[in-house]
């Protein structure tokens, strides 16, 4: 693999070239993007501004094929723990089983627009778009919505 340039290099790495599966894919992906959010949070903390397009891409480029190593084996022990927890799990009377990353929340609420009263935006969908969330709530969301059309 060659140096990555932008977060489309690195999802394309992860998600859509990955042996793994696109939902290991994705989750490999959010803790890849996760770090770079959470260095792009230090440098606006020491010069009181956002790194700029130039600096990101520097990041990328500068980022070793271990990251995206790391990246893909945290995501696998997320998603093995929550697997074996929802294997422990009893059903709760209906099709879908609690997410137990986001306690509260029900697979049919987060597919349905019957919890927010609203036929044009789902519950996950509404999750996505709320900064308040937790990251678990956003994966729960992301992964109730099922994949997304590839470019």
């Amino acid at each position: 693999m060659n140096s990555l340039t932008g977060s489309e290099d690195a999802y394309s790495t992860l998600v859509e070239r990955g042996e793994e599966g696109w939902i290991h894919g994705l989750v490999a992906f959010a803790i890849f993007e996760e770090q770079r959010i959470e260095w792009m949070r230090h440098i606006e903390s020491r010069s009181s501004c956002l790194p700029d397009s130039e600096q990101i891409r520097e990041w990328y480029e500068q980022q070793p094929i271990s990251a995206l190593i790391r990246a893909r084996e945290a995501a696998k022990g997320m998603l093995t723990k929550h697997v074996q927890a929802a294997h422990k799990m009893p059903g709760d009377g209906s099709n879908g089983r609690k997410a137990t990353f986001a306690p509260g929340l029900d697979s049919r609420q987060l597919r349905s627009s019957e919890m927010d009263h609203s036929p044009e935006m789902s519950f996950a969908s509404k999750i996505l778009r709320d900064p308040s969330k937790s990251k678990a709530a956003m994966i729960a969301a992301e992964l109730a919505l099922g994949p997304r059309p590839k470019r």
